[in-house]
C-alpha cells in the first residue's frame, strides 16, 4: 500500500530532502504528537531504499519497534528488526534496531553498512549509547524526528544536527483535525503541585528526586486522590497514568482495582507480548487505566485512551508534552482528552498548544505565564481567563469563578491622542507573534525580532536558514532523492 501524504506532509518531505540535496548530512524535523512523524520518516526511508540503499531506523522502546513495523509492512516495505527476541536478518536493506541492542552488535557491522540513519525520538541522540552508534555509522546521512527537540539541561542538538526543519505547530494541527482538543485539570493539594506551598521539592541534577518524592507519593492519601480524580473527570473512559517509580505505579494499579476500576501496569520488565496484551485490552475498554514509569511517555499510540493522569513532577518540557500527546490522536466518537495534572506540570511548562520556539542552539529555560489554575474546580486555563466555564463536576455546574485581575493586556497604542487597549486571548497572542515572524522577512529583521524577545542570536540564524529551504523546495517543481545508488 502506498502512503498517502497529508498535504503537509508532503511539504516536510520536501524540504528535508532540498535540504540534504543543499549538503546538509544531519537533518533534524520537527513535528509535534499526532502530525505523524513515523509516516514521514517511513516514505523517506522507502524512497532510500528503492534506490538500492541501506537504512537503519534507530528506536528505544519495544513499542516502537513494533509501530515502526506495522507501518513499514503497510507500505510494503521488507526489512529486517535488530532486537531482542526477534531473528535477525541483514539481508533486508532496511533495519529497524533497538538501540540498547544494536548497542551490544554494532561491531559486528561495517561502519559503511548504512548509507541513511534515522532516528526516531532525536531528543535522546546526544545520550552515551546513542551517540556512540551514530559516532560508528559517521559516513551515513542522518536524520532525526521529534516532537520536542530539547534536552532537559537546556543544551540544544545542534552538534548533531546542521539544520532543523519544524512542520505545523500543535494548534495547527488541532485545527485541521488531526488531533483532539484538551481539557486540563489540576490539584494544588497534592505533592508535587506548585500551589502547595507547605512543600518544596527535592531535585537530582536537573530533574526533581523522585526516589525522594515516593514515600509521599505511597501514602493512603496520595494514591487514593488520583483514583478520586479519575472518577469525577474520567468516570468509564480509558486512560494512562504516569507514575514516579515502578513501585509508585503498581501501588496506584491496585488501588484503581480496589475501586472497582480495572487496571494493570506496564513496565519494562514485562515481556512483548504480555505488553501487547495489556495494550489491546486498554484499547477494547476491558481495562480502564494503565500505570505506568516511563514505559509509554513515547511511541504510545492508542487513539482510543480518552486522557492521562499526570502524578510525577518534571522539570522537562519535553517530557510533559510527550505524556500528554499520548492522548491527543483522535478517534470515533472522542470530543477532547482529557488532562488531570495532579502535579502541577501544566503551571510548569504551559499547555500543548502554546507556541514553541524551537532551536538547535541552547537556551536557558524560562518561567511560563501562559496559564492559571481555578482555586474553585481546578481546571487549568489559559492566564487570559475572567470567567471560569468550566464545567464544575462537583456541583454538577458551570463553575462561574470569576478572577480577581482582568486579563493580561498590551501596552497600551497611542493614535491621534486616544489610548487604545487590545485584550488578547492566547490564540490571538501566538498569531500575532507568528505574523511578526512572518513579517520580519530578512535575517537582519529577525535578529532585531529576536533581541526584542530575548532570544539567542542563533534562532534567527536557524529561522533563516530553515526559511530559505522551504522557499526553494516551494519552487522546485521535482525533488530527486538525495541518496545515490551504492
Amino acid at each position: 500500500m502506498k502512503i498517502q501524504l497529508r498535504d503537509y506532509q508532503q511539504k516536510s518531505v520536501d524540504e528535508i530532502r532540498y535540504a540534504m540535496q543543499c549538503g546538509h548530512r544531519s537533518v533534524l524535523f520537527v513535528l509535534p504528537t499526532g502530525g505523524g512523524k513515523t509516516v514521514i520518516f517511513s516514505y523517506i526511508t522507502e524512497s532510500a531504499a528503492i534506490k538500492g540503499n541501506r537504512v537503519l531506523i534507530l528506536v528505544h522502546r519495544q513499542e516502537l519497534v513494533e509501530q515502526t513495523s506495522r507501518t513499514l509492512a503497510d507500505i510494503g516495505v521488507d526489512h529486517g528488526i535488530i532486537a531482542n527476541g526477534w531473528k535477525q536478518d541483514l539481508s533486508h536493506g532496511v533495519q529497524i534496531a533497538s538501540v540498547a541492542t544494536l548497542a551490544r552488535r554494532m561491531h559486528r557491522l561495517d561502519p559503511a553498512f548504512f548509507q541513511l540513519v534515522v532516528i526516531d525520538e532525536a531528543h535522546h541522540a546526544v545520550a552515551g549509547t546513542w551517540e556512540a552508534i551514530l559516532a560508528h555509522f559517521d559516513n551515513a546521512m542522518r536524520l532525526g524526528v521529534t516532537a520536542t527537540p530539547e534536552r532537559l539541561d537546556g543544551h540544544g542538538l545542534g552538534n548533531m544536527f546542521s539544520i532543523m526543519i519544524e512542520g505545523p505547530q500543535a494548534l495547527e494541527l488541532q485545527e485541521a483535525g488531526h488531533i483532539v482538543p484538551a481539557k486540563y485539570f489540576g490539584h494544588p493539594k497534592y505533592f508535587g503541585h506548585p500551589g502547595r506551598e507547605d512543600e518544596v521539592l527535592p531535585t537530582k541534577g536537573d530533574e526533581f528526586d523522585l526516589d525522594a518524592l515516593e514515600e509521599e507519593a505511597l501514602t493512603r492519601r496520595a494514591l487514593d486522590s488520583p483514583v478520586k480524580q479519575y472518577k469525577a473527570k474520567l468516570n468509564g473512559q480509558t486512560a494512562v497514568a504516569f507514575c514516579l517509580t515502578v513501585a509508585h505505579a503498581e501501588m496506584l494499579a491496585d488501588s484503581f482495582c480496589v475501586a472497582g476500576i480495572p487496571s494493570v501496569v506496564l513496565d519494562g520488565k514485562l515481556s512483548k507480548t504480555v505488553r501487547r496484551q495489556r495494550l489491546q485490552a486498554l484499547a477494547e475498554g476491558k481495562i480502564k487505566v494503565i500505570t505506568s514509569c516511563m514505559v509509554i511517555s513515547e511511541g504510545f499510540d492508542l487513539p482510543s485512551v480518552g486522557g492521562c493522569l499526570l502524578v510525577r513532577p518534571t522539570m522537562s518540557l519535553a517530557l510533559h508534552l510527550q505524556q500528554i500527546g499520548r492522548c491527543l490522536r483522535p478517534a470515533p466518537g472522542k470530543s477532547h482528552a482529557t488532562i488531570v495534572d495532579m502535579v502541577g506540570n501544566t503551571m510548569r511548562h504551559g499547555f500543548h498548544l502554546d507556541e514553541r520556539d524551537w532551536s538547535l542552539e541552547d537556551k536557558e529555560r524560562k518561567e511560563t505565564l501562559s496559564v492559571k489554575e481555578c482555586p474553585d474546580c481546578y481546571a487549568i486555563l489559559p492566564i487570559t481567563t475572567t470567567v471560569c466555564k468550566e464545567w464544575d463536576h462537583d456541583k454538577k455546574r458551570e463553575c462561574g469563578h470569576v478572577f480577581g485581575k482582568g486579563p493580561r493586556e498590551l501596552k497600551p497604542l497611542e493614535e491621534a491622542g486616544d489610548v487604545i487597549v487590545v485584550e488578547l486571548d492566547q490564540t490571538q497572542i501566538r498569531l500575532k507573534r507568528r505574523s511578526e515572524e512572518l513579517e520580519a522577512d530578512t535575517l537582519e529583521a529577525l535578529q532585531e525580532l529576536g533581541r526584542q524577545r530575548g532570544y539567542k542570536p542563533g534562532w534567527a540564524y536557524y529561522r533563516h536558514k530553515a526559511r530559505q529551504i522551504k522557499r526553494s523546495s516551494n519552487s522546485t517543481t521535482h525533488q530527486a532523492d538525495p541518496w545515490p545508488r551504492p
